[in-house]
């Protein structure tokens, strides 16, 4: 199972754009302009995921029961001591079992299920404690290249306007009352990704690593409005 520290929550500050990349020079799969200052209509959540040693048994039963659907070893390893579980190379029949399980099977309030594809054939799910939700709206994010992580897309965006402001402190305490916990984060109710937080953030600036391009793609277009192209008319006279 791919360590969950392979998801990267980075605390950044937006450098000057470097030179322009069109998204053409890379897999065609990528629609978005690398570098660009793209406005997005995003509701950014973190949640802290519940951790194993304090879960109660009404968590790790349905939390056992929905890994053993795709993962019958009794040796199976929960990601970051916390009931948060992925697993790759899963079929299309175990995506849809595990599904329709975490649908039909209610937690106890405050509890939730999340549930999420990191590719085609990954699949992550685990409990969330809404308690302590953390919730903000995003207003402009782009898409760069990074080298360090092996030529990857990463998504950066802003909680604040860059300036320090009641957001960014409400940031920062979460993060310090979280420490140490997996984060369960979501972009417009979708999941992406559930880092450890192994830092207070002390800045509105998050960057993304591991957000897969149908998902990039998919959040960064629906708030992009196609350009209306006129055509010219000549009339003979």
């Amino acid at each position: 199972m791919k360590k969950v520290a392979a998801f990267l929550l980075i605390l950044f500050a937006f450098a000057p754009l470097q030179a322009k990349i069109h998204f053409t020079d890379l897999p065609d799969t990528l629609q978005v302009d690398l570098d660009t200052k793209y406005n997005v209509h995003w509701t950014v959540t973190f949640t802290p995921v519940v951790s194993q040693g304090s879960a109660m048994v009404e968590l790790l039963e349905p939390m056992f029961n929905a890994v053993r659907l795709i993962n019958k070893s009794e040796n199976f390893q929960l990601a970051a001591n916390s009931l948060f579980y992925e697993q790759s190379d899963c079929s299309m029949g175990q995506m849809v079992k595990v599904g329709e399980y975490i649908y039909r099977t209610s937690l106890p309030s405050p509890y939730e299920w999340f549930f999420g594809l990191q590719s085609d054939d990954t699949i992550v799910f685990g409990i969330k404690d809404t308690t302590e939700t953390f919730q903000a709206n995003v207003a402009e994010a782009s898409v760069h290249i990074e080298p360090l992580y092996g030529n990857i897309p990463v998504v950066g965006f802003r909680l604040d306007n860059g300036e320090p402001t009641e957001i960014t402190q409400a940031f920062k305490d979460f993060t310090e009352r979280n420490l140490f916990k997996a984060i369960a984060t979501e972009i417009n109710g979708e999941f992406i990704m559930a880092p450890t937080l192994n830092n207070v953030i002390e800045s509105g600036a998050i960057e993304v690593t591991s957000m897969s391009i149908p998902i990039i793609n998919k959040l960064f277009l629906r708030d992009i409005e196609p350009e209306i192209v006129e055509e010219a008319v000549i009339i003979d006279e």
